[in-house]
C-alpha cells in the first residue's frame, strides 16, 4: 500500500511540474523563411522566460502543422531570458501562406506526460516555385513589344544596377537619391564596357504552361544570384528592374510565389 501511495504521490507531482514548466512563457518573436515546393521552409520563434525559474526540454511548433524536424529543443530557457527554437516545414504548393499561433510542449520532468499551450502569433511565409527546367540561362533584350519599363535598367550610359551596401563601399557610390525616398542604403554600379544585365523573360518561355514558365525563371533566379550578376525579372504587367544581392533575389522569388496565371492568362 505505501509502494502504491508513493507511486501515485510521483505520478501527481511529475503532472503539475510538467504543467509548472510551462508557467509564464510568452512568444516574442516569429518569422519564417521561405522554401522551394517540394523542399522545406524553417520556422523561427523566440520564447521569453518571464519568471526566476527555468524551463526545460520546451519544443515550438506551429499549431495544426507537423514539422518535420525540430532544432534546438535541448536548451533550458534561463530566467527572465530568450531561447530561440527552429523547425522545419514541408513546402508543398508555390504561394504566399499566414503562419498562426505556434503550440509550445514539454515533457519535463519525468517524460510521463506531456503538457502544452498555445501562444498567439502571426507570420508570412513565402513557397517558391521549384527550381527546374532545361533551358540555358541566356540574355534577351528590349526588341518587342512588352518591353515597358525597360528602360529601367539602365540610369545612365555606364549605368548597370544597384546593389545592397556593405561594409568597406566607398560613400560615393551610395545612390543618396534613393535613400531620401526612404530605400535602403543601395550601390550603384557601372558596366564599364560590361555585358547588359540579364532580362529573365516570362515571354521568352512562350511554349511552356504557366507553372513550367515559373519553375524556369525560378531557376534562372537561382542561377543568376549564385553568379552574382544583375539580371532583371520580366512578368506579365510587372518588371523588377535590374539589381543584385540577396533582397532582390528574395523579391523575385517571391513574385514568382504569387504570380497568378488565371489573372494574367490574356497575357500569356
Amino acid at each position: 500500500n505505501m509502494l502504491a501511495f508513493f507511486m501515485m504521490s510521483l505520478i501527481f507531482i511529475a503532472m503539475v511540474q510538467t504543467h509548472n514548466n510551462l508557467k509564464d512563457i510568452a512568444l516574442e518573436q516569429m518569422s519564417a523563411e521561405g522554401g522551394f515546393a517540394g523542399s522545406d521552409y524553417l520556422v523561427t520563434t523566440v520564447l521569453k522566460n518571464t519568471s526566476d525559474q527555468p524551463r526545460f526540454n520546451l519544443e515550438c511548433s506551429l499549431r495544426r502543422r507537423r514539422p518535420k524536424s525540430l532544432y534546438e529543443n535541448v536548451h533550458p530557457l534561463l530566467p527572465r531570458s530568450f531561447l530561440k527554437l527552429r523547425a522545419s516545414y514541408e513546402a508543398n504548393r508555390r504561394g504566399r501562406y499566414v503562419l498562426k499561433d505556434v503550440r509550445v510542449s514539454a515533457v519535463f520532468p519525468l517524460g510521463l506526460f506531456r503538457a502544452w499551450i498555445l501562444l498567439p502569433g502571426e507570420t508570412i511565409v513565402f513557397v517558391y516555385p521549384k527550381p527546374q527546367g532545361s533551358h540555358l540561362l541566356s540574355r534577351s533584350h528590349a526588341e518587342d513589344d512588352h518591353d515597358v519599363g525597360l528602360h529601367a535598367l539602365k540610369g545612365g550610359d555606364d549605368f548597370y544596377g544597384h546593389r545592397r551596401f556593405e561594409a568597406g563601399d566607398t560613400p560615393s557610390h551610395i545612390d543618396w537619391r534613393a535613400r531620401a525616398r526612404g530605400r535602403p542604403l543601395l550601390i550603384k554600379e557601372f558596366n564599364q564596357g560590361s555585358p547588359s544585365p540579364r532580362i529573365l523573360d516570362w515571354y521568352a518561355l512562350k511554349h511552356l504552361d504557366t507553372e513550367a514558365r515559373l519553375s524556369q525563371l525560378a531557376l534562372w533566379v537561382q542561377e543568376a544570384s549564385s553568379s552574382r550578376e544583375v539580371f532583371a525579372l520580366r512578368l506579365p504587367h510587372q518588371m523588377i528592374s535590374a539589381s543584385t544581392g540577396f533582397a532582390h533575389t528574395q523579391r523575385c522569388l517571391e513574385a514568382l510565389a504569387v504570380f497568378d496565371g488565371d489573372a494574367h492568362a490574356q497575357a500569356s
